[in-house]
């Protein structure tokens, strides 16, 4: 299978190259990891709208007589919405970077070489635990946690008898441990942060600032029309126009591939879980979950793949699409 292949890494304490249960944990921490800097860029992209759409402003605003306003204190003023500081009390943002730091830390106990790698990697494993508590706190806006940190000292007892010298075995039973008594904890964060981008409204607003930017643009272009273009110049616009109506319709779209990709970690993890318990630790249906994962990845901008795949394509009245399947 190919997936197995692509997975099939070499470490010093293995003979030769084979699909082995540390490639397979290492493998779904790195998607994982990668996907949640995925969602990440979803508030990326809201800063960058809300910014061209200020830009846009201040060039409508700031033209022909009015132009000598525009002073180094109005740039100044310009700022993102959501800067360094705002998101990191940003609940939803955080809770997914702790999830991005389970999946590393999880990553790094799986190909860890040497009792130090070890010890770093589940002291880091330890923290991101602790952190997703804090961060599910926050968005739930009350003192229950998802991890009981007293549980998961036994959860270090096992990774410490792994001993100087690594024993395949011991590490696996160290990971069982920790993935299938993360799972639920894994599970209810997963829709969390789901539910967070269904409802936190950021669609709503970068389909506002992209519509603007382009019904600025399309005003621009008809007093531009009435002088004398050629009809590359014009053509050229209407495709520019187009896709920043493409854009437009998108919006919504943005979001959702972000919720199917938590989605997709949750079902990933859920798998990965299920296949330890009956200590499976490498399994045509775990590599089959990374492959997924991976697809998602490499396809992550692809709304054709997400429209393919919906059963129920919605658009509303600003011709903004969405996918009405539920979760």
């Amino acid at each position: 299978m190919r997936y197995l292949t692509m997975l099939c890494i070499t470490a010093s304490f293995l003979a030769g190259c084979t699909t082995t249960p540390a490639t397979q944990i290492q493998a779904f921490g790195d998607s994982t990891k990668a996907i949640t800097d995925k969602v990440d860029a979803v508030i990326g992209e809201y800063n960058q709208s809300a910014l061209a759409r200020i830009h846009t402003d201040l060039a409508a605003t700031y033209n022909k007589q009015f132009a000598n306003g525009l002073t180094s204190k109005t740039l100044e003023d310009v700022a993102q919405p959501i800067d360094d500081k705002t998101k990191r009390g940003f609940a939803m943002y955080r809770a997914n970077r702790a999830l991005g730091e389970y999946a590393k830390s999880l990553s790094a106990l799986a190909s860890a070489g040497s009792r130090a790698d070890i010890d770093l990697a589940t002291a880091k494993l330890y923290g991101a635990m602790s952190g997703i508590n804090t961060q599910y706190r926050n968005m739930k806006s009350d003192n229950a946690d998802l991890f009981n940190l007293d549980d998961f000292a036994g959860v270090a007892k096992v990774v410490a008898a792994i001993g100087s010298t690594i024993v395949e075995e011991k590490r696996n039973e160290a990971i069982k441990r920790i993935v299938t008594s993360a799972d639920a904890k894994i599970s209810l964060l997963c829709d969390t942060i789901n539910k967070q981008l269904e409802d936190s409204g950021i669609h709503d607003g970068i389909s506002a600032s992209r519509q603007y930017v382009l019904s600025e643009e399309i005003r621009q272009y008809k007093g531009q029309v009435q002088k004398d273009t050629t009809l590359d110049w014009r053509r050229n616009e209407i495709k520019r126009l187009y896709e920043l109506k493409k854009g437009v319709s998108e919006s919504r779209l943005l979001v959702q591939n972000a919720q199917k990709a938590i989605l997709a970690v949750k079902s990933a993890h859920g798998t990965l879980a299920s296949e330890l318990k009956k200590d499976k630790y490498s399994s045509e249906a775990i590599a089959m979950a990374i492959g997924r994962l991976r697809d998602l990845e490499k396809h992550y901008d692809n709304y054709e793949t997400l429209l393919l795949e919906c059963k129920k394509i919605e658009k509303d009245d600003k011709g903004i699409l969405s996918c009405g399947d539920k979760p």
